[in-house]
């Protein structure tokens, strides 16, 4: 059992997930993070360990009970969770694109595992965080905000996950649990943006006037909103995207 406070970050092995984990051992946080790569969690773990208590852990979200495990697993670690972030990113089969060309038998795979996954995951992390009063984070997108071409099925499925977070943080917050979502546009350096192509990624670039972020740039607000900084936020639905939305 370690005396810090103890980070759980789903999606460590990730861009912003990484950036994440990096940021909280600066700030002196234990680290658990999650994957399903069992090199890449090895390798991150290690380099962690060099300023802070670090452990991983190798679950694949889509086993269907992935969410409890994973929670069991953390818990056992370091004796509490105090954070919660979920990087984790899915996006499988056609659900992308002009909605008369998106493919109705991915709809519910893809909703089960983006805004049905966080529902899990707060089950789950919810008797832990109760315990010492700790901070439950989402990851969606923008196109949960912003209405956009080609993002109707994706957009429905973040805007999900924060109507989650706003309702979830006012009953939450009787346990002294705070619960926000962050949305970033694009990424630079991330997956996505890798698919998306450096066309895309160009256009988007000149569109926002502060440059778009990287998993860097989002990382500190990560941390912050976890913190003791942040002990009387709650509920909010915080984009970041430099400028390219507002």
């Amino acid at each position: 059992m370690t005396d810090q406070h103890v980070m759980l970050i789903t999606g460590g092995s990730g861009s912003i997930g990484a950036a994440v984990a990096r940021e909280a051992a600066s700030h002196g946080w234990s680290v658990i993070v999650q994957g399903r790569s069992a090199d890449k969690i090895a390798a991150l773990v290690a380099e962690l360990q060099t300023s802070t208590e670090a452990a991983g852990i190798i679950c694949d979200m889509w086993d269907t009970n992935a969410a409890t495990s994973i929670m069991a697993e953390a818990a056992a670690k370091f004796g509490h969770i105090d954070a919660v972030v979920d990087c984790i990113s899915t996006g499988r089969g056609k659900i992308t694109g002009y909605f008369p060309d998106t493919d109705p038998a991915d709809f519910t795979g893809f909703y089960d595992l983006s805004a049905a996954w966080f529902q899990r995951l707060a089950h789950a992390a919810y008797p832990h965080l109760k315990v010492r009063g700790g901070t439950l984070i989402a990851f969606a997108s923008d196109a949960g905000i912003f209405a956009s071409r080609r993002q109707t099925i994706i957009g429905a499925a973040r805007a999900a996950v924060m109507g989650f977070v706003r309702n979830l943080a006012v009953e939450a917050a009787r346990d002294h649990i705070r619960v926000h979502c962050i949305s970033p546009s694009y990424v630079k350096g991330s997956d996505s943006a890798v698919k998306m192509g450096s066309e895309r990624m160009a256009k988007a670039e000149k569109r926002a006037g502060l440059g778009l972020p990287s998993a860097e740039d989002i990382a500190p607000l990560t941390v912050f909103l976890c913190g003791p900084g942040a002990a009387k936020i709650t509920g909010q639905v915080i984009s970041v995207n430099g400028g390219l939305n507002a």
